[in-house]
């Protein structure tokens, strides 16, 4: 889903959004991701970042770097980078 053609996005949304895409890169987790642990926590390689950042640019509608993962470690910090990035592409 391309969400850059829909309603605005919100932080909420995002957060749950993020959370789900980073679950769905680390399934053998038994819990699900905590949005305040910091992402390499969950063992997320270069490979996996890359992906990860490509994921959230179809979804979003703007351009991410993947060093944004690391410089945002955990999806909360991660989350409002990307509504201000998001917000800032769009105006």
């Amino acid at each position: 889903m391309d969400k850059s053609d829909s309603a605005p996005v919100t932080l909420d949304e995002l957060q749950s959004w993020l959370v789900e895409r980073v679950g769905e890169y680390v399934p053998e987790l038994d819990e699900p991701v905590d949005p305040n642990q910091e992402l390499g926590a969950y063992g997320l390689d270069s490979v996996a970042v890359v992906a990860f950042a490509a994921d959230v640019e179809d979804w979003l509608g703007i351009r991410v770097e993947p060093s944004a993962v690391w410089d945002h470690p955990t999806v909360t910090q991660l989350a409002k980078f990307l509504l201000t990035e998001h917000d800032q592409q769009a105006a």
